[in-house]
């Protein structure tokens, strides 16, 4: 347990799935939701979208269409509200983005581009952020896709950059198939969207005569209530033959919950949307699967992509690096790593489930479990957190509140003189404790002044909130005690001792 108390960054990725999947039974129905998302990883950032956290966060998805050309790859990135009110500014008070996209087939030459935008305040198109759009030639195949965004008014600053002017950005890349023809036929891919504008508003765009607004992170739910998507089939030349097609939304126990056909005129080119009413379906992720023929085909072509409904308000709204900050404390670390593959919608309901297992009084609205854990979330990072050292969540400290809250007592020299000292603390806890001290030693001649906090608890010691309340009960009597030392004397309190 100490060893996990301890974890000052994430745990390495590449955890294996056997392992995984031990530990994902135990957290209940959303295992198996969990664990389809680790069977279906590859090397880099997995399935898209992709979720970028950071201050310069961003999404990015992408849609392969059929064209006059031959096949065009969409690349999507959506700019959420929190990084555009992050930007560094101007004197004018506008900030700038640069969104850079890298694409290399197999065998083939990479292409890159580049955009720039200046950014207003009120730059947010409609609460969603900006969507900026990349497009590419392409051809079928497997091909890398590289996406960054910069700030390009930041600046860092530290000494690895004394003399330098590098601004914040952040990057992603990772792995994406563009769908070949099927019997001489094409379909896209499936293209996601949140809203259709007919006046043409910044960072929509047209398709098939209509202007819409992509939804890179294909999630619906609070704020948008319809699921729309768009997509588009050609067939072989001179082919005029009638077009059909179904799309079905299908829930993670694989039952359809909606579903709806059509029929388009004949013709080549067959260019359709789809919008189902999901403001009725609960978080979770969900399959939006669509059959495209001609009259008098024998098979249909078929597509099926992967979507979210989240219903919180902080689902919508947080930083993805925020979430992951606070599952790392309540999720075994292979479980970690597949949590942060989940689109927003799952992560909800699987934290939603997670919270219902260790909820004290589940008669009632209110879950004590899970708000006691945030608000002892944002009293670390409101009192441990330094410019520097991180989150304050992330400190010694921090982690030993969040896991047990508030001690009994707290002995705290900040410049321990007499019988004040280190010593005399290292030799009651040798006398009453029955852990050895270790390491934590005396440090040159006379009494050691090194500045430190003593935590004790007695009594009835909360269960941590990542303990499975099945294995164990909520309270326990016993005694702990943890040992902070500011080795350097700059208020860095790190854990040196612990009865944990």
């Amino acid at each position: 347990m100490l060893n996990r108390f301890l974890r000052a960054t994430r745990s390495p990725a590449g955890a294996r799935f056997a392992c995984a999947l031990v530990l994902l039974c135990a957290a209940g129905a959303a295992g198996a939701e969990l664990a389809d998302r680790e069977r279906s990883r590859d090397f880099g950032p997995g399935p898209l979208p992709w979720r970028v956290p950071g201050r310069v966060g961003f999404t990015v998805d992408a849609a392969a269409f059929p064209d006059s050309a031959g096949q065009l790859l969409e690349v999507y990135v959506r700019i959420p509200p929190g990084t555009l009110g992050s930007l560094a500014r101007d004197s004018s008070g506008r900030g700038e983005l640069r969104v850079s996209a890298r694409l290399r087939g197999a065998g083939g030459r990479p292409a890159e581009q580049t955009q720039g935008f200046r950014i207003e305040r009120a730059d947010s198109a409609d609460g969603f952020g900006k969507v900026v759009a990349i497009r590419f030639a392409v051809r079928p195949g497997l091909h890398r896709l590289q996406v960054r965004v910069e700030d390009a008014l930041s600046r860092k600053r530290g000494i690895v950059y004394a003399g330098r002017q590098v601004a914040e950005s952040n990057r992603v890349e990772g792995s994406l198939t563009v769908p070949g023809p099927q019997a001489g036929r094409d379909l896209s891919d499936l293209e996601f969207v949140w809203t259709e504008d007919p006046g043409g508003a910044p960072s929509t765009f047209l398709r098939a005569g209509r202007t819409v607004l992509p939804n890179p992170e294909r999630l619906y739910g609070l704020y948008a209530g319809e699921l729309r998507a768009t997509f588009t089939a050609r067939a072989r030349p001179a082919d005029q033959r009638p077009w059909h097609w179904v799309a079905r939304v299908i829930d993670r126990e694989d039952r359809v919950v909606a579903e709806r056909e059509s029929t388009a005129a004949a013709g080549r080119w067959l260019h359709g949307d789809v919008a189902f009413d999901v403001s009725q379906e609960p978080a979770g992720g969900y399959d939006l699967e669509l059959k495209a023929w001609q009259e008098g085909d024998p098979g249909a072509l078929l597509r099926k992509a992967r979507f979210s409904i989240a219903w919180q308000r902080l689902s919508w709204e947080r930083n993805p690096g925020d979430i992951a900050d606070e599952v790392h404390f309540l999720l075994a670390p292979d479980v970690e790593e597949v949590f942060a593959l989940l689109h927003p919608g799952e992560q909800e309901r699987f934290l939603g489930e997670f919270w219902r297992e260790r909820d004290p009084t589940p008669e009632t609205a209110a879950n004590e479990a899970q708000e006691t854990f945030l608000k002892r979330v944002e009293i670390a990072n409101r009192t441990w957190g330094r410019a520097g050292l991180g989150k304050g969540m992330f400190s010694d400290m921090g982690r030993a509140f969040i896991r047990y809250g508030e001690p009994g007592e707290i002995v705290h020299q900040v410049m321990p003189t007499g019988d004040e000292t280190l010593d005399r603390v290292l030799a009651e806890l040798s006398a009453t404790e029955d852990r050895p001290l270790g390491d934590v030693h005396q440090k040159g001649p006379g009494g050691d002044q090194r500045p430190f906090e003593l935590w004790i608890y007695q009594g009835e010691i909360g269960m941590p909130p990542d303990v499975d309340p099945k294995a164990a009960g909520r309270t326990r009597r016993r005694r702990m005690v943890f040992l902070f030392v500011d080795e350097r004397g700059i208020g860095d309190y790190r854990l040196r001792y612990s009865t944990e």
